[in-house]
């Protein structure tokens, strides 16, 4: 049986939060892998099945949304956990630079938010010592790991290449947009890139290194989480930025000057612009999907399962022509944009291998789009506050397509005492009449009583998945993500509390939800 079947056979939950969130003791102020494998454990005990810990991908210094990458493929350097690197160990000289972090590592530890760029810079350092290490004992050695990294460089090069170069050209032009690089660089199969591969090949493999690092750590955390019986949850983000390695190396595959968002609604009149580049979907698919079926297959590599970050655009995606104020669909008919979906989701099952996607359904969608999903049994998302009849009252959870994934919230959304206490009182009494079978004027707190309800309306639910943001279970009010804002506080969200901590602090609230798996059958023991 494969792990779609089996996760679609059953009743199951999961958490949301994403690994920089995940608090541990000995973490430098960002969740890494050693933060994943605690709180697999944890999560565990449970009774939860999978963890949803959101985009790996690399991102550029000063942004911190995982959405907005600086490459499709790359795993953040950030997620390094630092006491488990071999050479780092090793290095005497590594050594003493994390000693005189001290200081920082433990304001990190105490900071509110995930300190990004401060930790990975020092993250960045440690490994470049290490990897000095590296080079003299192992690689002049040719010893086993000196093969054993040359051949995950072979096994992954159809990405890291490409990616190793770029990065390397970022430090090299000081983050510079590959746009803006010297005209010879710009095109990535010119001989002066070839040039600068072999003269600085010490540099580029840098790079590689950091990578197969992140892979061994990532193996040894899923790993981990397995014998737990814990799934990890992770996500393809729809898009990357212009300046990334795969628009760089790979531009046939993109419309450089073409830009994807959305048409105009009641929030927006002009559309909106995303400061992404389009596919082109013409090439993609005259070239069997190539592009998109390595990507399947490198997050298959990283996840059990995988979110399809908005599955409409790969129906119909609205681009913006250069130049022009309007945009438009880049495939007009019904017909065509089911075709182009059909045929992109089944490139996405052939590359699962029986690992399971997850469609990001969410916002106006077409009826094709979740009827296709349903046929091809992959789950869409079904949020409670968004869910309604044609008549305007809330949907009846156990009316959800079982193959479906029923939540709160989302990482884009309020979480679920923010939404239960900024809403309209009239919307509240008309939720709470079907979460609780009660009629009331809407003036119901949020309370341990309250939540238990609307956990529980979603636990019941007819859908074989459940997720929860961790902040839905502990009754906290700090999101992930503020859609449209920028500032430290927005995708930098860390949880409040270790998961020894959780046990005290919030003891009552998981000794809720762990009797509510149990008495709706999710409970994974």
């Amino acid at each position: 049986m494969t792990l779609q079947d089996k996760l679609l056979s059953s009743r199951t939950t999961g958490i949301l939060l994403p690994l920089a969130a995940m608090k541990t003791s000995a973490d430098w102020g960002v969740g890494d892998f050693g933060s994943l494998r605690e709180w697999t454990g944890f999560l565990a005990e449970l009774g939860v099945t999978f963890v949803q810990i959101l985009p790996l991908q690399e991102t550029a210094p000063g942004e911190n949304c995982p959405y907005s990458a600086l490459t499709s493929f790359a795993v953040d350097p950030v997620y390094v956990q630092i006491d488990e690197v071999e050479d780092i160990e090793r290095s005497s000289r590594a050594q003493e630079y994390i000693g005189s972090l001290s200081v920082d590592i433990m304001n990190w530890r105490a900071a509110s938010h995930a300190p990004f760029a401060a930790v990975k810079e020092a993250k960045l350092k440690a490994l470049w010592l290490g990897y000095q290490t590296f080079l003299i004992h192992e690689v002049s050695a040719r010893t086993a790991r000196a093969c054993a990294f040359e051949a995950y460089c072979s096994a992954q090069e159809s990405w890291l290449k490409g990616y190793a170069l770029f990065r390397a050209f970022k430090d090299f032009f000081k983050w510079q947009s590959w746009t803006q690089w010297p005209a010879e660089l710009q095109d990535y199969s010119s001989p002066a890139v070839r040039q600068f591969e072999v003269q600085y090949k010490e540099f580029v493999d840098f790079f590689k290194y950091i990578q197969w690092i992140l892979d061994q750590q990532l193996r040894r955390a899923k790993a981990f989480a397995q014998e737990k019986g814990i799934y990890i949850f992770g996500d393809i983000p729809f898009a990357t930025n212009l300046d990334s390695a795969e628009v760089w190396a790979e531009k046939e595959n993109y419309r450089i000057g073409y830009e994807i968002g959305a048409p105009a609604d009641q929030f927006s009149k002009d559309g909106q612009r995303w400061g992404l580049p389009a596919y082109d979907w013409n090439y993609q698919l005259s070239h069997n999907l190539d592009l998109w079926r390595r990507k399947i297959r490198r997050v298959t590599e990283l996840y059990d399962i995988f979110r399809l970050d908005h599955l409409v655009g790969f129906f119909r995606t609205y681009v913006f022509a250069p130049g022009q104020q309007h945009g438009a669909f880049d495939v007009e008919g019904e017909q065509n944009q089911i075709d182009r979906g059909y045929t992109f989701l089944r490139m996405v099952l052939d590359e699962a291998q029986g690992k399971l996607p997850v469609g990001e359904d969410l916002g106006v969608i077409p009826n094709y789009v979740r009827r296709m999903l349903v046929d091809l049994k992959i789950p869409g998302y079904k949020v409670l506050r968004w869910e309604r009849e044609d008549n305007g009252w809330y949907r009846e959870p156990r009316n959800y397509p079982v193959a479906s994934l029923a939540t709160t919230s989302t990482h884009d959304t309020e979480t679920l005492r923010g939404w239960w206490e900024t809403m309209d009182v009239n919307e509240r009494r008309n939720i709470w009449e079907m979460i609780s079978a009660q009629k009331t004027d809407g003036n119901v707190p949020f309370n341990l009583d309250t939540q238990r309800l609307m956990l529980k309306r979603v636990l019941d639910s007819a859908s074989a998945l459940t997720l929860f943001a961790w902040q839905d279970i502990t009754g906290t009010l700090e999101r992930v993500n503020t859609p449209g804002t920028v500032g430290e506080n927005n995708w930098t969200y860390r949880s409040d509390v270790t998961p020894q901590e959780a046990r005290e602090k919030y003891h009552a609230q998981l000794e809720m939800f762990v009797n509510l798996l149990k008495e709706t059958g999710r409970a994974s023991f």
